[in-house]
């Protein structure tokens, strides 16, 4: 039963397996940003942060908690996640094996209402060269939705280019981005969820988002940050008529579970949308 108007704008109601009633939204995108769009990235510059970030607003999430043995299977599914295989893709696409396999508890902050882990990838001096985090947080007093995140970091090109060999380039092409991004928001919306039991019951108290995000954190010696084309060739969208950016990002309104295959469509459509907005006016799914 399809739905429009108010304040949630269109949606689908739908009868699951179980009998039980659920409104789910239309897809759709904007620049709208949550209050958690930068969760977790205080006291880091990475080079360059590919971000899904998901809103999961439950109604009466309660019950939900993060137990020892979900927790303890997160740990074990982590290395065979979608972006543990997305961040040792653009290393092996360079020639060079280095799988994301170790994952460690990292700064976010592990308790039975939240959770935090990273892996990293090190340089020869042992600074951190390429790095994966994931993240999910239950509401809190400040905030009232619960929101799971995947990030792909490039901390230091440098550093991953001594590890790649020589020739090694460390600007990541769009269809690279494009992967990451997919698997980053699998993770999120996906994965990480499960880790605090079974919401297939609950109702929405609001539309669930997805943030896709794109950013340059590391000012440059001149204290400027450079523009994302110095890390991700952008080629592809044709001509900005906006000028440089260090950073671009959507939001996606729909419903987080769904085919692979259809979450690939909209993250496709999505960038296309991001793009024009951000200057990008020639860009088109085709040419993605």
């Amino acid at each position: 039963m399809d739905l429009d108007g108010g304040s949630w704008g269109a949606g689908r109601l739908s009868c699951s397996g179980r009998g039980v009633w659920r409104w789910q939204p239309l897809p759709r995108f904007s620049l709208d940003q949550g209050r958690s769009a930068e969760i977790g990235t205080a006291g880091q510059s990475p080079a360059l942060r590919l971000r899904a970030l998901v809103n999961l607003p439950w109604a009466d999430p309660g019950a939900l908690e993060v137990s020892k043995p979900r927790r303890t299977l997160l740990e074990q599914q982590l290395a065979h996640s979608a972006v543990a295989g997305a961040m040792t893709m653009l290393s092996r696409r360079r020639g060079a094996e280095l799988p994301a396999a170790r994952w460690e508890r990292g700064l976010f902050g592990n308790s039975a209402r939240s959770i935090g882990y990273t892996c990293t990838i090190a340089a020869p001096d042992g600074g951190p060269a390429v790095k994966a985090s994931v993240m999910l947080a239950l509401p809190t007093t400040m905030e009232s939705t619960v929101v799971a995140c995947a990030d792909v970091l490039i901390e230091n090109p440098e550093a991953w280019a001594a590890l790649l060999g020589p020739g090694g380039d460390t600007q990541l092409g769009l269809d690279e981005v494009q992967a990451v991004l997919l698997a980053a928001w699998e993770t999120a919306a996906e994965l990480l969820p499960d880790v605090v039991g079974d919401s297939a019951g609950l109702s929405w108290a609001a539309p669930p988002t997805t943030e896709l995000r794109m950013t340059c954190e590391q000012p440059a010696d001149n204290g400027v940050l450079p523009d994302l084309d110095t890390h991700v060739d952008l080629t592809p969208l044709g001509p900005n008529d906006g000028g440089p950016r260090s950073r671009m990002a959507v939001t996606i309104t729909s419903a987080p579970a769904m085919v692979r295959a259809e979450r690939q469509r909209l993250l496709r459509e999505a960038l296309v949308y991001m793009a024009r907005q951000f200057g990008y006016v020639d860009a088109e799914v085709d040419l993605l």
